[in-house]
């Protein structure tokens, strides 16, 4: 049963997954909607993508305390490495 005098948590555990308008990559708005809601790019790094047809960033996020992380796999496209950017990835 709901107790409503217990305090809600605003922070996610997990990255939550946006709806995508047809003009934006998904992949775009997940990472932009983690780092709106706190998360930060750990570590992306280029690795082949899973049909060795090129190159994927494989992404380590981060979230405050206690500690989340979470990988996500992203497309190499000028969005995502603009976004990346901004956050200035290490």
């Amino acid at each position: 049963m709901f107790n409503p005098s217990e305090m809600l948590s605003q922070m996610w555990t997990t990255v939550q997954e946006p709806r995508s308008p047809a003009y934006v990559p998904n992949a775009y708005l997940l990472l932009l909607s983690a780092w709106e809601n706190g998360w930060r790019v750990e570590r992306a790094e280029l690795v082949p993508s899973w049909d060795q047809h090129g190159l994927v960033y494989l992404a380590t996020l981060r979230q405050g305390l206690p500690e989340y992380t979470q990988q996500l796999i992203l497309p190499q496209n000028a969005l995502i490495e603009e976004l990346l950017a901004e956050m200035k990835v290490a």
